[in-house]
């Protein structure tokens, strides 16, 4: 069992904690010439007439049957297994901070922000972190309409505490208002995720262990039993729109390899997850589907059989343990009332 740690309270200077990050755009501008880069990808450099399309011998044609849309009861359910390819597995956390100054949260208007944690134990590069991403809005992106957010890597790191550390109560002094004391993170939720490339996108995936049914305090913040997002990563080298993204100075810093796979384009899909290994890493998070394992084949089935084995796994050592232990956080500290369905 992981050594907890005690809770500390750590000091930051007026310029870090009064820090005004804007992540609250929608990302219309940029995620519009984003579309338009994908198809660019996908239609070529539109230089060239397509190929006429050649006429498919008798058993190409019963193949191309057996991988064609079934459709049950009116809806199409598309195999998309053998296009799609896991690049990442591990487990995943939902926080919420309140607002300075609150002292009991009762709505989304209690809450500052809202943070995911990452915490992979597989990836196809083998060189991943723990990583805590802080969401543009203060919930998740709704799927049903497909809203896109902004967000970005607030810290990743080798050292779990480092990441965690960013969740305690702190204090830090201002010249106008003296000592200020931001609250401790409440866990709302946590699961198994999954990072895939699926048709020409990248999609973070997530099925929840806890709590075994969202209530009102996950719904408030969009967190479904299980959900599909699609997933991309911002050139830091490109502008970002009035009042959105991070600003000059808090842009992430990648190594020549990643910046290659830019060619110049505002956003890419995430075809390795490394890209969130580097703090202020800016990414958009686009609602994709409710169904995983319908959206992404085989990874949603395996993403299945890993939730069944954590909720197993928590049946066995507890619920609260299970989270705390994980993250190395002392649960006296942090209140758990969100995970059981009550604000807090």
């Amino acid at each position: 069992m992981p050594q907890t740690r005690q809770s500390r309270k750590r000091a930051a200077t007026t310029d870090e904690k009064e820090q005004e990050v804007n992540v609250q755009g929608n990302g219309t501008e940029d995620t519009k010439k984003q579309e338009q880069e994908e198809q660019q990808q996908e239609d070529g450099d539109g230089t060239t007439e397509p190929k006429k399309k050649r006429r498919l011998s008798k058993q190409e044609k019963e193949k191309e049957k057996e991988e064609k849309e079934e459709v049950k009861g009116g809806e199409i359910h598309v195999d998309e297994a053998k296009r799609t390819s896991t690049i990442e597995k591990g487990h995943i956390y939902f926080f919420y901070r309140p607002k300075l100054g609150t002292e009991k949260v009762e709505t989304t208007d209690d809450v500052q922000r809202i943070l995911i944690i990452l915490k992979p134990f597989w990836s196809s590069t083998g060189n991943r972190k723990p990583t805590s991403i802080i969401i543009g809005r203060k919930h998740m992106p709704e799927v049903r309409t497909h809203e896109r957010y902004w967000a970005f890597v607030e810290k990743s790191s080798a050292k779990l505490e480092e990441v965690t550390d960013r969740l305690e109560e702190h204090q830090y002094e201002t010249k106008t208002r003296g000592d200020r004391t931001v609250k401790e993170a409440r866990a709302m939720a946590q699961g198994v995720y999954a990072i895939a490339t699926h048709a020409g996108h990248s999609h973070l995936a997530y099925m929840l262990t806890m709590p075994e049914k969202p209530s009102d305090v996950q719904k408030a913040f969009n967190i479904d039993k299980q959900s599909s997002l699609i997933i991309s990563v911002k050139n830091p080298e490109k502008s970002s729109p009035p009042q959105a993204g991070l600003s000059k100075s808090q842009k992430a810093e990648f190594p020549k390899e990643l910046m290659e796979t830019f060619h110049d384009r505002r956003f890419v899909s995430m075809d390795t997850p490394d890209f969130l290994n580097y703090d202020n890493c800016e990414l958009m998070l686009i609602g994709a589907k409710q169904d995983v394992t319908a959206e992404l084949g085989k990874t949603g089935e395996a993403l299945e059989d890993l939730t069944k084995e954590e909720e197993e796994r928590i049946q066995y050592v507890g619920p609260k343990q299970t989270l705390f232990d994980e993250l190395q956080l002392e649960c006296k500290d942090h209140p758990i009332q969100p995970l059981e369905g009550k604000w807090e």
